[in-house]
């Protein structure tokens, strides 16, 4: 490899590590999307919190029809859908 090629590696490599998504961090961010609808419920009722978490249900949805249509099956696409949808608590 050339100097160039050896810096655009260098650039992959990091950006890879910069949105990997760890089952630690998909789990701070579920926590965190309870106290929301929690906190959401407590200060405008039971519509709110059925509206947020709808919300949170519906796009956990989209991403375990769009793993499974990945090829993924079974406990392998509900860990991609969990990690896809809580995983953004790992870059806090």
């Amino acid at each position: 490899m050339n100097a160039h090629e050896r810096v655009l590696a260098e650039d992959r490599r990091i950006r890879r590590e910069l949105f990997r998504v760890r089952p630690g961090g998909a789990h701070a961010g579920l926590a965190m999307t309870i106290l929301i609808v929690a906190l959401a419920a407590s200060a405008g009722g039971a519509r709110w919190a059925l509206i947020a978490g709808g919300a949170v249900a519906l796009w956990f949805t989209a991403a375990l029809c769009t793993a499974a249509r990945g090829g993924l099956r079974g406990r392998a696409a509900a860990v991609r859908a969990y990690l896809l949808t809580f995983g953004w608590g790992s870059w806090l």
